[in-house]
């Protein structure tokens, strides 16, 4: 079995071999990645790609973690692309390595270390090993861990060479966007505690203290004595149902238009059938259990004093440029040094805090300063994921080349003559590095007056945004996708796992659903029978057979309440294929019992970190399917704590059964290339829950999340 030559995009921006590798004295190996470690096991993955090729144990590879002045620029960890990015660039820059290694007949890799010219480029014509790390499990990490270590950013400063350290907190107005008044800054300051200092620039406000506690109780009395203008939010049902009809502006596109607009045929027996439906997905938050949190040191008060920050940012590289432009300095003063933190789904409020802690630091310079968000700030400031709102048409015609009896077998003589797909959202990306001036909300807030930033949808080429998935994967005679971008709304929206694939996925795969129910198909069959991909029909078959579909739908069926649905999608229609089977009791609530997942994620790297990735999506895509929703009121967000945005319970978690397909091409002689898992189970989940709803209890959930109060409007109308 040979692996095929297979360019990385991050080969291209970072092509010397010395940016990936260092070989040490004592025998092991320095690894560089500008990817992060965000929780999802990417870390351990490259080290098990390195140590695979070169030959060596896990135990003398050393993973760099990301730090702007020592690791190659990989842009955002995101869009499950770190295997096919870093990893990739690493596994060739190993080949390399190993070439070099026998060419100078080195008795080790320490030998290299002479050998290997700083300016020398990866060598792309070279090839890498097969590789078969699926019985490799386990991560080296687990241990500290497991063991509560202080590994994360949260720990930095509490107890650490950094200490002492000033703590750090802003003062918020009232509202989502507040203007403070010119009038009682003196008055508010001068009652201020001994050892603590506020800051003013614009209606940017904070504090430093020597202890965190006097930071809080500070920036407390400052929010309760200030006098703020607050600009109203726009009037709009729950969960932003209707924020597609207050929006002040709009720009509509055709994302995508394939195929031949076909007539339906005149024939009376043949008569085409329209369908047509809406489906909602409500803003999100982040809900991290952690809040963000960032330090923050100037060198000292010359205008070109170095800058450090730690953050647990998603980008290290866009961070610093867009501090370099908030602060007016040259990006190589900044060393931004990545650390874990919370869970990470997107872009939350870590690049925010960074920009809070360099802010006040660079008010007193040579000391260190800790911001740590409050979960009030956590849910007010960080980016939400969008509102969306998707609206489907199809026209079906029963093809004449086919019994009635064929037809209803199969599906095979259901024509797909017409598929629109309407979708209307804000931008989903608000990040930092993508813009002439900063993406951090509280730089526009600053006496500079930089422009608050619209949010914007990436490039189809990168996935898109609120386009992500909208192609359906069906055969189809015509397809049409039009995307209607919202803009001039107060809400800063940005990517969050999946960004528009989740409720592209979850309406498209509905809406399938529906068409077969209608025209008397089975789920199963009907999806493979407008399927060409061999390797989607692999997954949905595997699956299928994985929970005996069609026995244990009919066994389903007898027990009141309880349901079987299915959903499939092909991550931004290049990355991971995933197929979910959810089954479920519907009482005046919906609980998911059992998911069953299967994925080809192409080449398996770690199969333990890959199920971890599947099922973690899909228990966060349960979440968000039957309880997340953000709310506010005419001021400001309110889902400020876990009563006001409750996510899934530890006791209402489904069993998650996870299956990967092999990773071999049809031939059996090669890989295909690796796919991230990150972000495949999102859509899926959730449209495989509404599904199995609507076969539980003949109710079909159009709008998430599906809340025993959303059950109720459905099943009523």
């Amino acid at each position: 079995m040979s692996q095929p030559l297979i360019p990385s995009v991050s080969l291209k921006t970072n092509p010397l071999l010395a940016q990936w590798l260092r070989f040490e004295a004592n025998g092991t190996v320095t690894v560089f990645t500008g990817k992060v470690e965000l929780g999802q096991g990417i870390l351990h993955a490259l080290k098990l790609m390195v140590a695979h090729e070169l030959d060596l144990p896990v135990s003398s590879i050393h993973i760099q973690e990301a730090n702007t002045h020592q690791s190659p620029d990989e842009g955002m960890t995101s869009g499950s692309l770190s295997v096919q990015d870093s990893g990739l660039a690493i596994r060739q820059a190993c080949a390399h390595a190993v070439q070099l290694f026998k060419m100078h007949a080195c008795a080790s890799y320490s030998e290299l270390r002479s050998c290997v010219d700083a300016q020398l480029p990866v060598d792309v014509t070279v090839h890498t090993k097969s590789t078969a790390l699926t019985l490799i499990n386990g991560r080296d990490d687990l241990d500290a861990l497991v063991n509560g270590e202080p590994i994360f950013l949260h720990d930095l400063g509490i107890n650490s060479a950094l200490t002492p350290i000033k703590h750090g907190r802003m003062v918020r107005g009232p509202g989502l966007r507040s203007t403070l008044r010119a009038d009682g800054w003196s008055e508010a300051v001068a009652g201020l505690l001994e050892g603590v200092k506020a800051f003013r620039d614009g209606s940017l406000l904070g504090v430093v203290a020597s202890t965190e506690e006097l930071a809080e109780k500070a920036a407390s009395k400052l929010q309760r004595l200030l006098k703020w203008d607050v600009e109203r939010l726009p009037d709009c049902r729950e969960g932003g149902v209707d924020l597609f009809e207050v929006a002040p502006a709009m720009d509509s596109q055709v994302f995508h238009e394939a195929g031949q607009m076909a007539d339906a045929s005149k024939d009376s027996d043949q008569d085409a059938k329209v369908y047509e439906a809406v489906y909602f997905r409500p803003a999100l938050h982040h809900a991290s259990m952690g809040p963000s949190v960032a330090l923050a040191v100037w060198e000292s008060a010359d205008a070109k004093s170095g800058l450090k920050v730690w953050s647990h940012s998603q980008g290290i590289f866009p961070l610093r440029k867009d501090l370099a432009l908030a602060f007016g300095v040259d990006a190589q003063q900044i060393e931004v040094q990545h650390m874990r933190g919370a869970g990470c789904y997107g872009h939350n409020g870590a690049d925010d805090v960074a920009y809070d802690a360099a802010w006040l630091a660079r008010h007193v310079p040579g000391q260190c300063v800790r911001v740590q968000w409050s979960r009030e700030e956590e849910m007010q400031q960080s980016p939400l994921a969008p509102a969306m709102r998707v609206k489907l048409q199809a026209t079906v015609q029963a093809s004449t080349e086919t019994t009635n009896f064929e037809r209803r077998q199969d599906g095979s003589g259901i024509e797909l003559l017409t598929w629109q797909h309407d979708v209307w959202s804000q931008g989903h990306s608000s990040r930092p590095g993508r813009a002439a001036t900063p993406a951090f909300k509280d730089s526009w807030q600053t006496e500079k007056n930089f422009p608050v930033l619209e949010p914007i949808n990436v490039a189809a080429a990168a996935g898109a945004g609120a386009e992500r998935n909208a192609v359906p994967p069906y055969i189809s005679t015509h397809v049409k996708v039009n995307a209607h971008r919202l803009l001039g709304l107060p809400f800063r929206t940005s990517a969050m796992r999946g960004l528009g694939a989740h409720a592209n996925v979850f309406a498209c795969e509905s809406f399938m659903d529906e068409i077969a129910h209608d025209q008397g198909l089975d789920p199963v069959e009907f999806r493979l029978s407008k399927l060409e991909d061999p390797r989607a029909i692999a997954v949905i078959k595997t699956l299928a057979d994985q929970v005996n579909w069609l026995e244990r739908r009919q066994s389903v069926s007898q027990k009141e309440g309880w349901g079987l649905g299915i959903a499939y999608a092909r991550y931004k229609s290049k990355g991971a294929y995933c197929a979910v089977v959810a089954e479920v009791e519907v009482t005046h609530q919906v609980s998911v019992c059992n998911l069953w997942v299967v994925a080809d994620i192409g080449e398996i790297i770690h199969a333990d970190g890959a199920i971890s990735q599947l099922e973690g999506g899909a228990i966060q895509s349960t979440s968000w399917a039957l309880k997340e929703q953000a709310h506010w009121d005419s001021e400001n967000i309110t889902s400020t704590h876990w009563e006001a945005y409750p996510i899934l319970r530890f006791s209402e978690v489904p069993e998650v059964e996870v299956h990967l397909r092999p990773g071999n091409s049809e031939n059996g002689e090669t890989l295909n290339p690796p796919l991230g898992a990150g972000e495949a189970t999102q859509g899926p989940t959730t449209a495989a829950i509404a599904n199995a709803v609507f076969h539980a209890v003949g109710v079909r959930v159009r709008q998430l999340p599906m809340s025993p109060d959303n059950l109720a409007k459905a099943a009523l109308s």
